[in-house]
C-alpha cells in the first residue's frame, strides 16, 4: 500500500505566516495566511460536518425510542457509540475553527455574556461523559460573577475542550473541578477560569508546548491517544479574546488549566480614588494669625 503524502503544514509550523490580531467594533479576527496545500483539510472537514452531525442525531433518536426495550449491554454499546460520535463531531468542528483562525477568516461577535450561566451549561453538557468515565465533575464557587465581553459559544468551546480533556486524562474515581473567580494583580480586569484534574499531571518541560498543535505531554501520550488540537485551539481562542492561557502542574498530582477573559466594561470594578483632605484650621490658629497680622501692621 502506497503511503499517503502528509501535507507540509503538518510537518513545518514555519509555513504559517505571521499573524496579526485585529479589532473591528464587536468583531475580532486574526489576519494570516496558510500555504495552498492546507485548503483541502479545511474543505474536507466542512464536508464531514454534515454527515457526522446526522449520525449523532440519528443515534440520539434511536436511543430515546429504544431506551425501554434495550438490554443493559446494548445501552452501553449505544452510549459508547454516541460518545465517540460526539467526540468526532467536536474534532471536525475544531479542525474547521483552527483552519479559519489561521487563514484569517475567524470573526468574533463579542457581547456581554453571563459567565455563571455559560459555565453551568457547559458543565451540564459534559456530565454524561464524566459519568461514563467514572469521574466526578464538580463546580466550585458560588459568589456573584461579573459579565464577560466575549462571544459566548467560543468561550463554551474553550471550556468544553479543557473539561473534556481533563476528563479524558483523569482515571476512574478521580475528579475534575471547575472554578471561576475575579482576576487579581496582573489579571485585574479579567475573569479567571480554572479546570483542575486529578490525573497524572504534565512534565514540567512540556507545560508550554502542550498548547502547540499535535503535542502531548510525555506523561500522558502513552496511555491516551489524541491530536492535541483541542489545547492549540483553546489557546488561539483565548488570545483573540485578549486573554491568556497557561497550565499549572505537578508530576503525579494532576494539572490545572487556567485562562483569562476580559470583564465587560459595565461590570469592571471601579477603583476608589482618594483625594487629599482639606486642611482644617483650629480657632486657636486663626486667632494667633490675627494677632500676628495686627503686630506686623504697626511697622507698616
Amino acid at each position: 500500500m502506497t503511503p499517503q503524502k502528509v501535507p507540509d503544514i503538518f510537518r513545518n509550523k514555519n509555513l504559517i505566516a505571521p499573524q496579526q490580531s485585529c479589532n473591528d467594533g464587536g468583531a475580532t479576527y486574526i489576519q494570516g495566511t496558510l500555504m495552498p496545500n492546507t485548503i483541502p483539510a479545511a474543505y474536507l472537514t466542512h464536508e464531514l460536518r454534515a454527515p457526522v452531525t446526522a449520525i449523532r442525531l440519528g443515534l440520539e433518536i434511536l436511543q430515546e425510542q429504544l431506551r425501554e426495550r434495550m438490554q443493559v449491554d446494548e445501552k452501553h454499546m449505544l452510549g459508547v457509540t454516541l460518545n465517540n460520535t460526539a467526540r468526532l463531531e467536536r474534532l471536525v468542528n475544531d479542525i474547521m475553527d483552527y483552519s479559519k483562525i489561521m487563514a484569517g477568516k475567524m470573526r468574533l461577535q463579542k457581547a456581554s455574556c453571563d459567565a455563571r450561566k455559560l459555565v453551568g451549561e457547559t458543565i451540564d453538557s459534559l456530565r454524561a461523559m464524566a459519568i461514563f468515565k467514572g469521574v466526578k465533575l464538580v463546580r466550585e464557587g458560588g459568589d456573584p460573577l461579573p459579565r464577560i465581553y466575549a462571544e459566548e459559544r467560543r468561550i463554551a468551546q474553550i471550556l468544553t475542550n479543557l473539561i473534556s480533556n481533563a476528563i479524558k486524562f483523569t482515571p476512574a474515581r478521580g475528579a475534575v473541578t471547575v472554578t471561576v473567580a475575579l482576576g487579581k494583580y496582573e489579571h485585574e480586569g479579567m475573569l479567571l477560569f480554572k479546570v483542575k484534574d486529578t490525573g497524572r499531571g504534565i512534565e514540567p518541560k512540556d507545560a508550554d508546548k502542550i498548547f502547540d498543535m499535535f503535542e502531548q505531554s510525555a506523561a500522558n501520550s502513552i496511555e491516551t491517544e489524541g491530536t492535541g488540537l483541542g489545547l492549540a485551539l483553546a489557546r488561539l481562542m483565548v488570545e483573540i479574546h485578549g486573554g491568556r492561557i497557561w497550565a499549572e502542574t505537578w508530576r503525579g498530582l494532576g494539572a490545572t488549566f487556567c485562562f483569562t477573559i476580559p470583564i465587560a466594561a459595565q461590570d469592571l470594578p471601579r477603583k476608589v480614588q482618594t483625594y487629599p483632605q482639606p486642611v482644617k484650621y483650629s480657632g486657636l490658629l486663626i486667632a494667633m494669625t490675627r494677632h500676628i497680622n495686627s503686630f506686623l501692621a504697626l511697622f507698616v
